[in-house]
């Protein structure tokens, strides 16, 4: 369709309003200049009013003028998502089968979509002036003259409004004709709300320290990703370490490098409770450098989340740690993606949209031409053949710091501790003697048990047959509360048999 060169600007919106399909809008000319890809604006959607999100400037469909609506206003002065953000919300609606407007929704902090704004407090600074001129305006104001004389006392210095009023019990009265004959100014300070600020540890740099010298595979290791980075183009590298190998100081070193070239970096665990402890070092880390580092996972409170993706949009911190949520936090010239324990199960999220975080991590990579680092002791299955297939790049770290060796593990069988005695145990006995020992040592212990399920197998005793689902291949695990056998990958389930068939 050709438009009159006098027809108003167009851009396509994504609503987030129960509408799955992008709608073209106008722009007035008062936001023509602030309106960019991933704007957030509200937008008239039949009767009501939503809010969406800018998917392109030049939409597809253009309407003709008299039934062009426009663009009520923007909620956040700033784009919400960039141009790259907005073409992973498209593959992730696209890969994982949900709608886009749910995928936006995910990847936009609820504060953000709220508008919310960052907290601030009211500040109080004296306004230089002659002993005259405050004495001819006092005259006859005296809890102003004494609060001016309080605050003579610190000239120079800002306080806070409400602490210092309350402290000496000033009302916010006084204040406001101090401000009012022009003896006091009063400004407004953002206030930081930093996640785990007050979890900070004494012992952190000397543990952080004691680690900069590296092994000969961890310095392999290192060079091999410095040579990725130095392409300047997407590469996806699994590292492969044994417990203890010392994978999160080569993940610092490449940090480093990152850093220094002024670029950003994404770094996930699998666990929300594994986040404080990462902050913990790499604030030690890169605290020093001036590096500010956020935290990103959805047990923030609503005004962590809101700084946290401010700090972000605004280049004041290029370090982002967090769940697998955190892998669409706005990181501004992304160029290194860590995924940690990257075969853990936890990075699959259960509800729409279902994505994996490794997997949007390295599409993620793949769009901004970063580096993504996949740690583990373990792989998982789609990592290995990804590296058989040579689609990912491989470094080993076969060894422990310090030539430390690895744990004993002893694999008992139970079917043979039954065979001792009349009832199946529950504890086998080279386990209760170590629990016996390590008490009379005075040491401590760690049972892990299942947590689903009374029973993780249900096994024959005579043949050691053990139950498995008919789909997965897997130990189905025993519920006495129905006395059902459950799989909890696939969700199938039977009555538990009652004799070997």
């Amino acid at each position: 369709m050709k438009t009159h060169s006098n027809s108003p600007k167009m851009v396509e919106v994504m609503p987030l309003g129960g509408f799955d399909h992008p709608l073209t809008y106008g722009i007035t000319p008062s936001l023509q200049d602030g309106i960019r890809v991933g704007s957030l604006v509200r937008i008239p959607l039949g009767a009501r009013q939503v809010i969406g999100v800018v998917s392109s400037l030049c939409p597809e469909h253009l309407p003709v003028v008299q039934k062009l609506r426009f663009v009520s206003a923007m909620v956040q002065p700033e784009p919400v998502l960039s141009q790259e953000l907005v073409e992973l919300a498209k593959w992730v609606s696209s890969y994982y089968a949900c709608s886009l407007e749910v995928t936006l929704g995910a990847m936009i902090p609820a504060s953000v979509r709220d508008g919310m704004h960052a907290k601030t407090r009211r500040m109080l600074e004296i306004i230089p002036v002659t002993k005259e001129e405050a004495s001819g305006l006092l005259g006859r104001s005296p809890k102003q003259k004494q609060a001016y004389a309080r605050l003579r006392e610190i000239s120079g210095k800002s306080v806070d409004a409400v602490d210092w009023a309350k402290k000496w019990g000033i009302s916010p009265a006084v204040i406001a004709g101090l401000v009012s004959k022009g003896l006091v100014k009063q400004t407004f300070a953002e206030v930081d709300r930093d996640a785990y600020a007050d979890q900070w540890s004494e012992h952190t740099d000397e543990s952080v320290e004691s680690l900069n010298e590296l092994t000969d595979e961890q310095a392999q290791a290192k060079a091999e990703i410095f040579e990725d980075l130095n392409t300047g183009q997407y590469n996806t590298r699994l590292l492969q370490g044994v417990t203890g190998s010392g994978k999160t100081e080569v993940y610092c070193q490449a940090m480093e490098k990152v850093l220094a070239e002024k670029g950003g970096v994404l770094f996930l665990v699998p666990e929300v409770a594994l986040a404080p402890q990462t902050v913990d070092r790499l604030r030690a880390r890169f605290g020093k450098e001036g590096e500010q580092v956020v935290v990103w996972h959805s047990h923030l409170s609503a005004g962590e989340r809101l700084d946290a993706w401010r700090k972000l949009v605004h280049g004041k911190a290029r370090i982002v740690v967090g769940a697998r949520s955190a892998v669409f936090a706005p990181v501004q010239n992304l160029r290194l993606v860590v995924v940690d324990e990257e075969h853990e199960p936890a990075y699959k999220q259960e509800e729409s949209p279902r994505y994996h975080g490794r997997d949007v991590a390295v599409y993620r990579a793949y769009l901004t031409g970063a580096v993504c680092l996949l740690g583990s002791a373990t792989p998982s299955l789609e990592t290995a053949h990804n590296v058989a297939c040579a689609k990912y790049k491989k470094s080993i770290l076969s060894q422990r710091i310090d030539g430390r060796e690895l744990p004993l593990v002893h694999l008992v069988d139970m079917r043979r501790e039954a065979l001792k005695q009349k009832a199946p145990p529950i504890l086998s006995q080279s386990l209760i003697e170590a629990l016996r020992q390590r008490y009379e040592d005075r040491e401590q212990s760690i049972l892990f048990l299942n947590r689903r399920g009374f029973n993780t197998t249900m096994f024959c005793t005579e043949c050691g047959e053990v139950e498995q689902c008919r789909d997965c291949s897997i130990a189905m695990t025993y519920h006495r509360t129905d006395h059902y056998l459950h799989c909890h990958l696939c969700g199938f389930s039977k009555p538990a048999p009652q004799f070997c068939g």
